[in-house]
C-alpha cells in the first residue's frame, strides 16, 4: 500500500514538472502589434498592422540600445473581404505570429468610416481575447489610416505611443481628457441608443517625407507630425461629419469629460487684445424635464478659472474688472455649448446621451419617445447655464505694461 502511494505521488510530481510546455510561444516567435489601421480598398477592407521592431532605433530616438538597426516599427498592409480574412492572409507574408495584447489604438480611414461603417470591426475585436477593449479609437481626417501609421515622429520611437500621448496632451485644446475608447463606442451604439463620436487625427503635410527615418535628423520637429482634431460624429455606425475644436470642447463639457484643465482665449471687450484663462474643475449637471408633452433639458455648468495672459489694457486688480472677465468666460463657454447642441439637433444626432438620461429619469416617457427619438431630440428645448469663478490672476496682479 505504501509502495502504491509512493508510486502515485511520483507520477503526480513528474506530471507537474512536464505540464505547461506544450503550448509555449517564445517571444522571438512573435510580432508585437502596437496599432491597427483600417481602410477601404475598392470593395474590400485593407488592414494595417504596425509592429514593433525590438532592435530598431528610428534614427536613434527614444534611447535605443547600442547596435540597434532598422526602424522602430514597420507597417504591414493586407487586404481581405473582412478584418479576420485580412488577419489570416497576413500569416502568409509576416515572418512571425501577430500578438495583439499590446495594441494601444485603432485608426480608421475617413472613407471607410463613411462608406462601410465601423460596426463591422467590432465583432473581430471583441471575439479576439488578446485585444483589449480599452484601446483608443481615432478617425483619420480626410486621409487614410495608413497615412497616419506610416509617420516617424520625434521624441517617441513608436508612432502608436506618440498618438496615445498626443490624445492626452490635446485635452488642453479639445477638453477630451482621455480620448474615446473602443468599449465606449460599442456601448453607445448597442447599449445606450446614442450616436457615437470618435476623436480625429490628421497628417500635417510638409515638403519633407515623414515616413523616412532620416527626417528625424531635422531640428524642425513640425515638419513630420500629425495633430489631434475635433470629433467625428456618426449616425449609428456610419460617419456623417466633423465637429471643430470649440464644438468638441462643448461636447466634452456636456458629457462631463472636461474635468481636466483646458485653455480658453477670448477677445477683450473695449480694447484690442485677448484674455487667456485655464479652466478647471468643470462639473456638469444635465436634467431632463417633460411639461405638457414638451421635452426640455437644463444644463448647469460650474467651474473655476486661472488667469494666464492679458494682452489688453485692463486692471485685473479691480474686482469689477474680474467680474467682467468671469462674465466673458461664461459667455464664451455658452457659445461653445450652444454651437455643438445646435449642430447635433440640426443633424438629429443624439451624441450627448440625452435619450439615456430620459430613460433613467422618466422611463415611461422614454418608451413613448423611443421609436421617433431622433425627431424628439431635434425638437427638444435645451437651456444652458454657465457659472465660472475666477480663482486667481496668477503670480502677479499688475501687468508689466501698467508699471
Amino acid at each position: 500500500m505504501i509502495i502504491k502511494k509512493c508510486f502515485f505521488t511520483f507520477l503526480l510530481s513528474v506530471g507537474l514538472l512536464m505540464s505547461g510546455c506544450s503550448g509555449r510561444v517564445e517571444l522571438n516567435e512573435l510580432l508585437i502589434v502596437s496599432a491597427i489601421g483600417v481602410d477601404i480598398k475598392e470593395d474590400n477592407t485593407a488592414v494595417h498592422f504596425q509592429v514593433v521592431n525590438a532592435g530598431g532605433s528610428a534614427g536613434g530616438q527614444g534611447g535605443a540600445p547600442a547596435g540597434a538597426s532598422g526602424g522602430a516599427v514597420y507597417t504591414y498592409s493586407v487586404t481581405g473581404k473582412t478584418v479576420y480574412e485580412a488577419v489570416e492572409k497576413a500569416s502568409t507574408i509576416l515572418p512571425r505570429k501577430l500578438l495583439f495584447s499590446h495594441v494601444t489604438c485603432i485608426v480608421v480611414g475617413e472613407e471607410y468610416a463613411r462608406q462601410k461603417g465601423i460596426d463591422g470591426l467590432f465583432d473581430f475585436l471583441e471575439r479576439n481575447h488578446g485585444i483589449r477593449d480599452s484601446m483608443l479609437m481615432l478617425v483619420a481626417k480626410e486621409s487614410t489610416a495608413k497615412n497616419i501609421l506610416t509617420i516617424y515622429t520625434p521624441i517617441f520611437k513608436n508612432p502608436a505611443e506618440s498618438l496615445r500621448n498626443r490624445v492626452k496632451q490635446s485635452a488642453a485644446a479639445t477638453g477630451v481628457a482621455e480620448g474615446v475608447q473602443e468599449k465606449e463606442v460599442i456601448n453607445w451604439i448597442h447599449g445606450q441608443y446614442r450616436d457615437p463620436v470618435i476623436q480625429g487625427v490628421e497628417r500635417v503635410e510638409f515638403d519633407n517625407q515623414a515616413d523616412d527615418t532620416q527626417n528625424l535628423q531635422n531640428i524642425d520637429a513640425n515638419n513630420k507630425t500629425f495633430r489631434i482634431t475635433g470629433l467625428a460624429y456618426f449616425k449609428k455606425d456610419k460617419m456623417k461629419g466633423w465637429y471643430n475644436t470649440k464644438q468638441t470642447r462643448g461636447w466634452a463639457i456636456i458629457n462631463s469629460r472636461a474635468h481636466e484643465m483646458f485653455i480658453l482665449s477670448h477677445k477683450c471687450n473695449h480694447s484690442k487684445g485677448y484674455v487667456g484663462s485655464l479652466i478647471k474643475g468643470i462639473k456638469t449637471d444635465v436634467t431632463p424635464k417633460v411639461h405638457d408633452g414638451q421635452l426640455s433639458y437644463k444644463i448647469n455648468v460650474k467651474g473655476k478659472a486661472i488667469l494666464q495672459e492679458v494682452t489688453c489694457k485692463i486692471n485685473v486688480g479691480s474686482p469689477k474688472e474680474l467680474k467682467k472677465i468671469e462674465f466673458q468666460i461664461e459667455e464664451e463657454l455658452t457659445k461653445e455649448l450652444t454651437s455643438v447642441i445646435d449642430k447635433a439637433q440640426s443633424k438629429k444626432l443624439d451624441v450627448f446621451g440625452f435619450g439615456k438620461l430620459l430613460y433613467d429619469n422618466h422611463p415611461e416617457m422614454w418608451r413613448k419617445y423611443k421609436k421617433d427619438w431622433a425627431e424628439h431630440f431635434s425638437d427638444a428645448n435645451v437651456k444652458t447655464t454657465v457659472n465660472i469663478t475666477l480663482e486667481t490672476v496668477g503670480a502677479r496682479v499688475e501687468s508689466i505694461h501698467e508699471q
